[in-house]
């Protein structure tokens, strides 16, 4: 009796067609044992299933199988041609929204132009090829052979002809202005200001979509539930073919399985772990998906994003389909600090509160996101704002913003600014300030209560750990 493993690998994205001839191949041929992993699609009927498989199961799979079929995974196929098979590929294809480009078909095609695999031009040729697949491995166990010396180099051609190996621009990138900096720094405001410039959609705090919005259900900024919202209901229908294909915890675990400060160094070498490198391709490609449908849900040319998070920036950088832009908010951190000692209710979420912290941890916070994003200018372009400014001036600040956006610099785009006076309308934030509630009239207008507030020790304190960045940034020691 011949084993068959079928494998579709761990991506997010549904492989229903390949799962749906396992099913029927294990039913037609009962003399053959078919393991089937089967990811987020529908579980198959037939023969052996597991939904995952970890590295050390699917190398057991691997060993026991005589013939094995699999996506178009690089390190799927590295795996299985160091067993001495050599696999029959099926790529997943995005018309069927099995990923979201078309790498896998140009990858496949590559390697089979090589000797490494045999793709499979549709599943109905599948029974064909496995059925040659199965004879190459009997006619190979009869003669005694093994896998020839140059299996062992085959991970190496995988990885230079792998499109994980080198990022290329996309054709027609999407613009995305991220407003990174440190919390309680006005970026709301900002944000809100700018969500009203023609062809802008701004979305709050889309980091955390996956917990607030999706799990959670919290409010979007039009005041309806996430699930309830019909802008949102589109774009994940867009998006993932509605939200109810995702699984919200997995969402969520897989988000802080890559995204958090503490993997800054891998967020910048995602090779330096294999598990890592892994996770960070499955939340790029949703991110991707994610980015792409916002703008053909709403039609906007710009999408302004102000998750604040230098962790966030660097994956949104890394994302080759999005033109991703920095908006530097800072804010005198002696403010920052005064501004998260005081207790701000969510209204979203019941009236619970937003997290308050001391002045040591708002210092260094306010030292690592501010130092982190500023660093982005090396890479994308950067524009930096002080929060003083904009209250002060916001016309200027707002016209310099808009050019960075790169939407048209007239004056005539701030007819929602009259003077200190800013008019917005509700829009579908995810995320953020309870300012993102509001709409209608803003003043815009200076807060300074924590130069009366704030005792003189605290403000020492905190001008002494954030003293070199202060400084960068053209604020004094003294009180203005």
């Amino acid at each position: 009796m011949s084993r068959i493993l079928v494998t579709v690998g761990t991506d997010f994205h549904p492989f229903g067609r390949l799962v749906s001839w396992a099913d029927g191949f294990a039913a037609r041929h009962p003399e053959h044992e078919v393991f089937i992993q089967y990811g987020a699609a529908r579980p198959p009927v037939n023969g052996e299933r597991a939904r995952l498989l970890d590295h050390a199961q699917l190398q057991t799979e691997i060993a026991r199988a005589d013939a094995v079929v699999c996506h178009g995974g690089p390190a799927t196929i590295t795996d299985i041609r160091r067993s001495g098979l050599v696999p029959v590929c099926v790529a997943r294809d995005p018309s069927y929204h099995e990923h979201i480009d078309e790498h896998q078909l140009r990858f496949v095609q590559r390697v089979a132009g090589a000797g490494i695999v045999v793709a499979a031009p549709n599943v109905d040729a599948l029974d064909a090829l496995v059925g040659q697949a199965l004879t190459r491995s009997h006619d190979a166990s009869a003669q005694g052979l093994t896998a020839p010396s140059g299996v062992r180099r085959v991970g190496e051609l995988i990885a230079a002809l792998s499109p994980i190996a080198v990022t290329t621009a996309h054709p027609d990138p999407l613009t995305v202005v991220y407003i990174g900096g440190q919390g309680r720094s006005g970026t709301t405001l900002l944000e809100r200001a700018l969500g009203e410039l023609p062809g802008v959609l701004n979305i709050g705090e889309s980091v955390h979509l996956w917990d607030r919005g999706l799990r959670d259900n919290e409010l979007c900024g039009c005041g309806q539930p996430f699930s309830a919202c019909p802008f949102w209901r589109s774009v994940g229908e867009v998006a993932f073919g509605g939200w109810g294909e995702l699984d919200a915890d997995e969402a969520v675990a897989l988000r802080f399985s890559v995204d958090r400060n503490r993997y800054l160094p891998l967020l910048l070498r995602p090779g330096l772990s294999p598990r890592y490198r892994q996770r960070h391709a499955q939340h790029l490609d949703r991110l991707a998906q994610l980015y792409r449908a916002l703008a053909e849900v709403s039609g906007a040319r710009v999408i302004i994003d102000s998750s604040k998070h230098a962790s966030y920036a660097l994956m949104l950088s890394q994302v080759n389909s999005v033109d991703l832009r920095v908006l530097h908010v800072v804010r005198d951190s002696r403010a920052v600090a005064h501004a998260w000692t005081k207790t701000i209710a969510r209204p979203e979420a019941g009236g619970t509160p937003m997290p308050v912290y001391g002045p040591a941890k708002a210092a260094v916070l306010w030292d690592v996101q501010n130092a982190v994003i500023e660093q982005m200018q090396r890479r994308h372009p950067y524009l930096r704002v002080r929060y003083e400014d904009f209250v002060e001036a916001p016309k200027d600040v707002l016209l310099a913003a808009a050019r960075f956006a790169g939407i048209d610099d007239g004056a005539s785009i701030l007819k929602f600014l009259d003077g200190d006076v800013l008019h917005v309308n509700p829009s579908h934030t995810v995320a953020g300030n309870p300012m993102r509630f509001a709409s209608g009239d803003i003043t815009i207008k200076s807060d300074e209560s924590w130069q009366v507030e704030m005792p003189t020790s605290r403000r020492r304190f905190v001008s002494a750990l954030t003293l070199p960045l202060q400084r960068h940034y053209g604020y004094g020691s003294r009180t203005r």
